[in-house]
């Protein structure tokens, strides 16, 4: 009797072990199934000529891209902007760009090159886009973009362009193709823009020798027949600004060690004033040849110190408010000594403040850098 029981006691425990056991390999199958699904990454494409700009719901707070094809970054002035440009005119392989949101939102990027894009700008989640009208420019008429409110942030796709906020201004944007670069103009670029309520505008940007139009104003409806530019209202007094900008001119030289030589033309800072929220340089050019020295444009831009590539996606304008006593031309062996005025900022301390000087129809171009201990060190008026 007692040995029935024993046979049959451990015939019990077998069992349960064999129940035990099956429910540890189901619950490991079920658990290997749980910790890991694939996630599918929206694909886009991306080019040399233009910018690809993914508007988020909400701010970007992480984004990387996996390789050195593409640049990617996130503007300061429109945090839920990203905008990807590739870092070279191809690449054959697929990369990969990966974005976090405020709000705790990851989201994954298949990014591929493509010589044309039928997509420039992708609204999130649900990817959908602006079909961007055509704007035509040429290399000797300004074209001009009237927003229908003040602009916060402008991006263009090739260095072939040249394009600022119109000077005293908050909502105009001019461009001009840039004269001598005219046969390397791409098959096409674009222009595009943030307003300060959120609003995004994009445009693709052609060459046409004689362009019909010149002004554009921007927007769904057609305005009201009214003053529509919105004028900067932090420029200094009228009953101030004479006075002010003559004791700037004026100053004493306290910059020595700022400036740089390149072919016979001198650039240098020699003083930077603070007035209430502007910057003001004064610089200065000396031509030390005999040929004269014609400016075709002086861009100013923060950029990335480890850019290795001058594309516009890298790069972030600077607008001046305004100038005094600058000329386009420099005659030989003669000097210009300029005040420009800038809202207040800083420089990150893996950028540059950079000054870019092309001259027109010539070779003589100047490129010169501040770092951000060489602009905190103002002096008061």
């Amino acid at each position: 009797m007692s040995e029935k029981i024993s046979l049959d006691s451990s015939e019990t425990l077998f069992k349960m072990k064999a129940l035990y056991l099956s429910i540890f390999v189901l619950l490991a199958a079920v658990s290997a199934t749980a910790q890991i699904r694939p996630v599918e990454s929206l694909p886009i494409a991306v080019n040399y000529s233009k910018t690809i700009h993914l508007i988020f719901p909400s701010a970007v707070k992480y984004s990387q891209a996996v390789t050195d094809f593409v640049a990617v970054d996130n503007p300061e002035n429109v945090p839920h902007i990203l905008r990807i440009k590739a870092n070279s005119k191809s690449f054959s392989k697929q990369t990969t760009v990966s974005v976090a949101t405020e709000g705790g939102f990851f989201y994954s990027f298949n990014v591929s090159y493509a010589d044309s894009l039928e997509q420039t700008n992708y609204f999130l989640p649900d990817m959908r886009s602006i079909a961007p009208d055509t704007v035509f420019i040429n290399e000797v008429s300004q074209t001009h973009l009237i927003a229908p409110e003040k602009v916060i942030y402008i991006d263009y796709g090739d260095t072939c362009i040249n394009v600022s906020k119109a000077e005293n201004t908050e909502n105009i944007i001019r461009m001009i193709a840039r004269s001598g670069r005219v046969q390397q103009f791409p098959k096409q670029t674009n222009v595009s823009f943030a307003t300060e309520s959120g609003r995004f505008f994009t445009f693709n940007v052609d060459y046409r020798e004689k362009p019909e139009a010149f002004v554009y104003e921007v927007g769904e409806k057609k305005p009201e027949k009214k003053a529509n530019v919105i004028l900067t209202d932090n420029i200094i007094p009228a009953g101030e600004r004479d006075d002010v900008m003559n004791r700037v001119y004026n100053a004493k030289r306290q910059i020595y060690n700022k400036g740089i030589v390149r072919n016979k033309i001198v650039f240098s800072l020699n003083n930077l004033h603070i007035y209430d929220n502007l910057l003001l340089f004064t610089f200065e050019i000396e031509n030390k040849s005999r040929l004269p020295y014609d400016i075709d444009y002086i861009r100013y831009y923060i950029v990335d110190r480890k850019t290795a590539k001058l594309t516009a996606s890298q790069e972030v304008d600077q607008q001046a408010l305004f100038s005094e006593n600058y000329a386009p031309r420099i005659e030989g062996n003669g000097k210009m000594k300029y005040v420009i005025a800038f809202d207040k900022f800083t420089i990150p301390d893996d950028k540059f403040f950079r000054i870019e000087i092309n001259e027109k129809n010539g070779g003589r171009h100047v490129l010169f850098d501040l770092e951000n201990g060489d602009i905190v060190n103002v002096s008061d008026i």
